[in-house]
């Protein structure tokens, strides 16, 4: 009998030992769901948070026309953190089914920082989808806001023949892309006027997918090029492309005329 009470208080004393030990991880809580995403208003700060190990959803529609857009991240705080190098890590989609072949960049950061998304031209009025996801339990702040190049492939800015337009670009090589479009009046040759004090690049193309070329520039500052031949009545489309080393906004005037 009185091994009995042995076993059963040593069995009393192990239970309350284990249910001391509660879990005191912090967690947290994650925004929206994939079929409910949090709005963010472009131009407008948000406050949110994401879980520990979990994800939360945001949407966004480019409502400050096409062109490229950055994703502020600002007082951001982390508890609980598993992963010493990021705090947060965010994807951007262009369907809300968040599918891998609708993400089109990824990136991370560790404390406050400002995710470009690869300078890609998102298109005018168009929703795009934002996915988080947290090395600990994380709060923020949002902002999601317009970048330094303006246009896209599916909608390039529009140029009137001999008015000149004041251009911008996120000028940084291989990434910097402005778009634009013109109408020809008459069958002549035209001359592509720029203004830029730092060195751009730029082609020309007689299709609005910006496959066939119709001539380029040499790279340069203050670009002036002459266009032979360009048929009446027609479409063409320009790439102003960013030839910088690092990152930077550079504005200009831009002027296509018939000579």
């Amino acid at each position: 009998m009185k091994i009995f009470y042995y076993v059963l208080i040593i069995f009393v004393f192990s239970a309350c030992s284990i249910s001391s030990e509660e879990d005191e991880t912090n967690y947290g809580t994650s925004d929206g769901t994939a079929s409910a995403p949090v709005e963010l208003t472009v131009g407008t700060a948000k406050s949110g948070s994401v879980g520990r190990s979990g994800y939360s959803y945001y949407k966004f529609t480019t409502t400050s026309g096409a062109g490229s857009y950055k994703l502020n991240i600002a007082s951001l705080a982390i508890s609980d953190s598993w992963n010493s190098s990021a705090s947060v890590y965010t994807h951007i989609y262009s369907n809300s089914g968040y599918t891998s072949s609708s993400r089109f960049d990824s990136e991370s950061c560790l404390t406050d920082c400002t995710m470009y998304f690869d300078y890609d031209s998102l298109d005018n009025n168009t929703p795009y989808y934002l996915q988080t996801y947290g090395y600990g339990a994380v709060t923020y702040s949002l902002t999601v806001s317009k970048g330094g190049s303006e246009g896209s492939k599916d909608d390039p800015v529009g140029l009137t023949v001999s008015t000149p337009h004041s251009g911008t670009i996120d000028n940084l090589y291989y990434y910097g892309n402005s778009y634009y479009k013109f109408t020809t009046s008459a069958a002549d040759n035209y001359t592509l006027t720029m203004t830029n004090s730092d060195e751009l690049g730029c082609w020309l193309y007689s299709n609005s997918s910006f496959t066939t070329s119709a001539g380029y520039c040499t790279d340069g500052a203050n670009i002036s090029k002459t266009f032979l031949g360009l048929s009446a009545n027609t479409d063409y489309y320009l790439n102003i492309d960013g030839k910088s080393s690092t990152v930077k906004t550079t504005t200009y005037d831009i002027t296509v005329a018939p000579d």
